[in-house]
């Protein structure tokens, strides 16, 4: 079939415009290079969505406006660019090929401050000669929410028609855009808005670890400071920020500031912060051996996503002082930093000894273990009392 619009990446940021495409009655391919993840999609096995799209009506558009394929891309008036940055250069290198005159390409992907102007766009103009237009719109996503709130985008051009072009084919699918005057403006917008979450995120786990030492409810402080109407925006102590956006702008920003000579002390501490936060985490436990079970290894309740991940990074740590494993229903498998490949292990008694609670996803009963737990997940381990049935 002629395809309308070819969305590369099929991850948190890829699978909803997908959707969004073939909803608005366009014949949609969806590429991703991996086989495994196609075969994930194509099969419907769980978590395929990544919290981002409703599942089964992904799964019915298969049999209708949508191909899946790993390559070559397809040619079609639109590509939607949806892979992380690092893999950006050569997707730009494979749909160049494709391109014709009045062509749009979108990069949603989340770039380093400069990335588009200095890298992005000369490779299109070195590697065709069609006239295309450019837009670079970040993806805002936050997975895990039943019911995602309606996020509006930032969206900017190489050049006003590329703007032009781009703002229709986006309103097109029922986005809400925010224009801005510069393709570097919309680089720095979302790498600040992920390095504030990082920033405050870093805070409030030094507000809980300083209630923790002149004993206080850190709960308390943060419900007491969210009353004030102005000057103040709630986030919650954890084991430490993770995911594909947050932890990486915040290094977007830091390298940028350094290239440019201008000092961001506020966001080299707060990675700081939010690197020892692991290691932290596992030196308040004070245990010694025994069959250690991580409940939860996403990087956040309700997803699958492991991309760097706290939890991921206190189970390795757990790895060289004792037996561990990890039960995740919504990650069925693990590849860790040195290749092992480790399974969820099923809640069945008698197989832990103590089972750290790090990501509590909704639902996820670690009672059956029959084991101590430790509630890791707010970033200060304590006990959970288990009441019998």
């Amino acid at each position: 079939m002629d395809i309308d619009v070819v969305v590369v990446g099929l991850g948190c940021a890829g699978l909803p415009m997908v959707v969004a495409a073939a909803r608005a009655g366009l014949k949609v391919a969806g590429v991703d290079s991996s086989e495994s993840r196609i075969a994930e999609i194509t099969a419907g096995e769980r978590g395929f969505g990544r919290a981002t799209v409703d599942e089964r009506e992904f799964s019915a558009l298969l049999a209708g406006p949508l191909r899946l394929t790993t390559g070559p891309i397809p040619r079609a008036h639109v590509h939607l660019l949806c892979v992380p940055s690092r893999d950006l250069l050569n997707v730009v290198d494979m749909v160049s090929d494709s391109l014709r005159d009045g062509d749009l390409v979108i990069v949603q992907s989340t770039c380093p401050p400069g990335m588009m102007d200095s890298v992005v766009i000369p490779r299109f103009r070195n590697r065709t000669d069609a006239r295309i237009h450019v837009v670079h719109s970040p993806v805002r996503v936050d997975p895990g929410r039943e019911v995602p709130p309606i996020v509006p985008r930032v969206i900017a051009g190489a050049t006003p028609a590329c703007l032009s072009a781009g703002t229709s084919f986006l309103r097109g699918l029922g986005e809400h855009l925010v224009p801005v005057g510069s393709i570097r403006a919309a680089e720095l917008t979302k790498v600040f808005e992920n390095t504030f979450r990082l920033v405050n995120i870093s805070l409030v786990n030094e507000l809980a670890a300083l209630c923790r030492a002149s004993d206080v409810d850190v709960r308390e402080v943060l419900e007491a400071a969210g009353t004030k109407p102005r000057g103040y925006l709630g986030h919650e102590p954890g084991p430490g920020a993770g995911g594909d956006c947050v932890p990486v702008c915040a290094e977007f920003f830091a390298t940028a500031a350094r290239r440019y000579g201008t000092p961001a002390m506020t966001v080299e501490a707060a990675i700081a912060v939010n690197d020892a936060m692991p290691r932290n985490v596992l030196r308040r436990l004070r245990f010694r051996g025994g069959r250690v079970v991580v409940a939860g290894v996403a990087y956040k309740p309700g997803v699958a996503d492991t991309r760097h991940s706290a939890a991921v990074r206190i189970l390795e740590e757990l790895r060289a002082e004792t037996q561990v494993a990890y039960h995740d229903p919504y990650v069925a498998s693990l590849r860790l930093s040195d290749g092992t490949v480790m399974l969820s292990r099923p809640v069945e008694p008698g197989t832990a000894d103590l089972v750290l609670l790090v990501t509590n996803h909704p639902g996820m009963d670690v009672g059956g273990f029959g084991a101590p737990i430790v509630d890791c997940s707010t970033g200060l381990p304590s006990m959970v009392e288990v009441h019998d049935a």
